[in-house]
Parts: C-alpha cells; structure tokens; sequence
C-alpha cells in the first residue's frame, strides 16, 4: 500500500473509531457528526481539509452525499469564509430592525424581507431560496434556530442572528401565518387583519410543498396560482437590505366613505282632475259654429283681390299715359 493510501487509511480509521465510540454512523454520516469530529480533534487547517476530502471520497464510492459539503463543514473548514458569514448575519440583523412593523402593505413587505434576511445570513444563494418549499423550514429543537433543507442536505441557521436579537424562529412563524392565510384564503384584507393582530378564520395548514416565496403586487396581493419569487428578485432585495438602500413601501391610506347624500323628499302626488263629459260634445259645436260664420269669407277675399288688382291697372295705365304725349 502506498504512503497515500496507508494516510487515507488511517484517516479514515480514525473517524470510524470516533464515530464508533460516539455512537455515530460513520457511513453514511451526517454533516452534524462530521462537524463535531473535527470539534473533537483539532489540527491545522491542512489536516482538517485532508480528513474532510478522504470522508468525502469513501461517500461518493459508496453512493452517499459528502457530509463534506455542507456548510457548517465548509465554515469549520476555512476562517475567512466564517468570518463572512458572521459580518453577513450582523449587516441582515441590522437590516431587520429597520423594516417597519405597521401599516398595509409595509408590513407585509416587511415580514418577507426579513424571512429573505435570514436565509441570506445562513449562507444560502438567492437560486436555493428561490427554490425553497414550506415543508423545507422547520424549528430546532431548542426553539430559536431554523433547519432548513436544501437538495437533500440540511443547514441549521446559526447563532449570529441570536446574539444580534434577531430570532430566526419568531421571523419563520409570522411569515407561514402570512402564507398559509395567503394560499387559504387569499384576500388582502384577511391577511391586513393577520397583520394587525385582529383575528382570521380557523384555517388548515398550508401545503408542504408551497413555495416559500411568492411575488407580491404594490398592493400585497399574491397570485392566485402558487408561483415562486425570482431568484433574481430575491438576489436584488437581499443585496438592497444589506446595503442599506432598500426602497420604501409606502403605505396605502385609508379611504374615507363617500358622503352618503340625504334623501329627497318625494313630492305629493297630484290630485287627479275631473273632466266634464260634455266637454267634447261642446268643443265640437264650437267648431261647427266657427265654419258656419266663416263660411263667407272666402267669396269676399276674392272678391277684394279683384278689386285690387283693377286699382293697380288703372293706376299703371295713369303712369304711362304722360310718357306717350311727349313722345307724340
């Protein structure tokens, strides 16, 4: 055997017999149990990162997921990488404590940005929690931190957040009340009310499999078909927080009722009239009256049109007569 192989060997046999005293599996081992071998035996950070790589291969010969890859090993692993987590999960805190806790949509907006921070701050890139279902956040056991499954392997939220006064349990919960009311019963004014602390119906819970982020309009409302948020939404509000230049949500004011106008009297109804019967009887004698006496009147018109025009003959023949002397 050769000098590598016998070190691989001995690596290997080394996190057999801790894992074995432990009361651990050893293959196929979980990240946690991984982590805690090499709490347990410390060594520079060579040697660390050469036990990790032989676990790792013997995993993948066997068809097993490297313990190796998940973050809690890659942060025991390398200080620099660590130390920007922490740096990440102080600039998420700070940014936490900035969203608004009141008014409609504010506080919506407000409760999945946090929710977005604190995934952020566990190291998470915005494509995973682009993918991230309900059933994939649960609570630990202790009630303060998130696990949080992601392709198989499982992160654990750390405690960063916890020593900056942010707890990732409280953020978790306010948010899946907001979407099991969200997929429930999707009305904006039921999910205001939630927001306001007034009471909503008695509802089941939501499905695991709903997305853990859905894309909100100005005006808080969630489309009626689950549909997951972006990761290059995601990428773009979690880059917003941590750099402090986050737009605003304004709130929507309230609008006043309309003045309701005073009713208008109806007016009296009019007395029916009483017509006389022999009205009609008496219009018409009337008019048979009228053409009697008027029955004359066109004989003496054209008598007077005759007349008037004799009166015009005789005066043009008077205007003409002195013209024919002088010419004589």
């Amino acid at each position: 055997m050769s000098a590598a192989g016998a070190g691989e060997l001995a690596q290997w046999n080394l996190f057999a017999d801790w894992c074995a005293a432990e009361g651990e599996q050893p293959l196929p081992a979980a990240p946690l149990t991984l982590a805690r071998f090499l709490t347990a035996h410390p060594a520079a950070g060579g040697t660390q990162r050469r036990r990790v790589g032989v676990i790792n291969a013997v995993h993948r010969r066997g068809g097993y997921v490297p313990p190796g890859d998940a973050e809690a090993v890659r942060d025991l692993l390398d200080l620099n990488r660590r130390e920007r987590r922490r740096h990440r999960a102080r600039a998420a805190a700070a940014a936490i404590s900035r969203l608004p806790e009141t008014g409609w949509p504010t506080a919506l907006f407000a409760r999945r940005d946090a929710m977005l921070l604190v995934l952020a701050a566990t190291g998470l890139p915005a494509k995973a929690i682009a993918a991230l279902r309900l059933g994939d956040v649960r609570i630990t056991e202790n009630g303060e931190l998130l696990e949080v499954t992601v392709t198989g392997e499982t992160l654990t939220t750390g405690a960063d957040l916890v020593r900056e006064g942010v707890s990732p349990a409280a953020v978790w919960r306010q948010w899946e009340q907001v979407r099991l009311v969200q997929h429930r019963l999707p009305s904006t004014r039921l999910v205001a009310q939630l927001l306001d602390g007034q009471p909503t119906p008695r509802i089941n819970p939501a499905p695991a499999e709903l997305p853990l982020f859905t894309p909100l309009d100005r005006w808080g409302a969630a489309p009626l078909r689950p549909e997951p948020l972006s990761a290059a939404a995601i990428a773009g509000i979690i880059s917003a927080h941590l750099e402090g230049s986050a737009p605003a949500h304004r709130p929507l004011r309230k609008t006043t009722p309309a003045a309701v106008p005073e009713p208008v009297a109806e007016p009296e109804p009019l007395e029916p009239v009483a017509l006389d019967p022999d009205s009609l009887s008496r219009g018409l004698n009337a008019r048979r009256l009228a053409a009697q006496r008027l029955d004359g009147v066109s004989a003496a018109l054209d008598d007077v049109e005759a007349r008037a025009d004799a009166l015009l003959a005789g005066l043009l023949e008077l205007l003409e007569e002195p013209e024919l002397r002088r010419s004589g």
